[in-house]
């Protein structure tokens, strides 16, 4: 974390949506120290508008702290906010090798996005921990041993469902599109229930992950009652619009479905995952038939399995609802979308090396 912070605090923020979005919002916040700027006319339908504020008001504070505002430090609000997730993932790995090939994975994976002051990197790191959350706590399951659980929260309950409660909440401020991202998770863990119809779910932990949305929720009645709208969101506005003629056109635009695809399938963190996923999977193929009959471990990987299917099925349907120019899209947005997924199989392929044992 102390390289992150060195390399955060010594480079400039020169990124179009970290400027103009995410610490242009916190600039305003430090300045007006209130939210009005959000209904000036010039900020008025743009699709940004009603974000959430979590990451601009904590750069704003690192300001107000300091007691002016520069291009570098409020920039730092990423590495604090990814600090409790990476150390949450860090404990579930227990060998030093491991640990190490964790640090290549951040390095290599999410590049530069947790330091340039955007909030896709801090997305991708909470939703891979919601992932493995869920999985541990929603799902009754031994696959990470209790013993083992080396968390500093894991020995206290009450602490865990705290963590839990906080790092929930927190990703569903950082960017709209964590809605969805939770929603493919919760949507596998119900599938899951269907074609494995002997697991036990937690609906402990489904109520509490319920009452997390209220945070979210607040913020948008605040715009409602503010009259603070985007007139439409670009990504997606396609879809009200249309027909069912076109929605179909679309969904069958065979080329447009290539053009995505490709884009998605070639990303460079995508590609490096895929390649690291491909290698793991190779080195411990006589292992993982003998490991899938643990009803665990199968639980694991169709968890898994569903979650990629449905990522990627969920933003083709935005890439081609999209009212953008698609070719601008895709080149503006295809590695950011895919980080969060990225990760993920970075670090279930991680996760596999450590529970298969591919080396000693």
């Amino acid at each position: 974390m102390l390289v992150f912070l060195l390399f955060c605090l010594g480079s400039p923020t020169f990124h179009f949506d970290a400027r103009w979005i995410w610490l242009f919002k916190g600039k305003q916040i430090f300045i007006n120290n209130n939210l009005d700027f959000l209904r000036e006319d010039y900020f008025q339908g743009l699709a940004w508008q009603s974000y959430p504020l979590l990451g601009p008001s904590l750069s704003s504070s690192l300001a107000k702290i300091f007691g002016y505002w520069n291009e570098v430090f409020p920039k730092t609000f990423n590495v604090i906010l990814s600090l409790p997730p990476l150390i949450y993932l860090n404990s579930l790995i227990k060998k030093k090798i491991n640990k190490l090939i964790f640090i290549l994975i951040i390095l290599l994976v999410l590049e530069k996005s947790l330091i340039i002051g955007e909030m896709d990197g801090l997305v991708a790191i909470y939703f891979v921990t919601i992932f493995c959350i869920f999985f541990k706590k929603i799902f009754k399951n031994n696959f990470f041993s209790k013993k083992e659980d080396k968390f500093i929260f894991s020995k206290n309950e009450k602490l865990n469902v705290f963590f839990f409660i906080l790092s929930l909440i927190t990703m569903t401020l950082l960017k709209k599109e964590s809605l969805l991202l939770i929603s493919i998770l919760v949507i596998s863990i119900i599938i899951c229930k269907f074609y494995l119809e002997k697991i036990k779910l937690s609906y402990k932990y489904l109520i509490i992950s319920s009452l997390c949305f209220l945070p979210l929720l607040s913020w948008e009645l605040y715009l409602i009652n503010q009259s603070i709208f985007s007139t439409e969101h670009p990504t997606i506005s396609n879809i009200f619009k249309g027909d069912l003629i076109f929605l179909f056109e679309r969904v069958t635009n065979f080329r447009d479905i290539l053009s995505i695809n490709s884009k998605i399938f070639l990303n460079k963190s995508f590609f490096i995952s895929l390649v690291f996923l491909g290698f793991v999977l190779g080195g411990i193929a006589l292992e993982i038939n003998n490991k899938l009959k643990n009803q665990d471990f199968k639980l694991f990987i169709l968890y898994f399995i569903l979650v990629f299917i449905l990522y990627i099925l969920a933003f083709n349907l935005i890439f081609l609802f999209t009212s953008y120019d698609l070719d601008f899209h895709l080149r503006t947005s295809a590695h950011r979308i895919m980080l969060p997924l990225s990760f993920l199989i970075s670090y279930i392929s991680l996760v596999l090396i450590e529970k298969l044992s591919l080396y000693k």
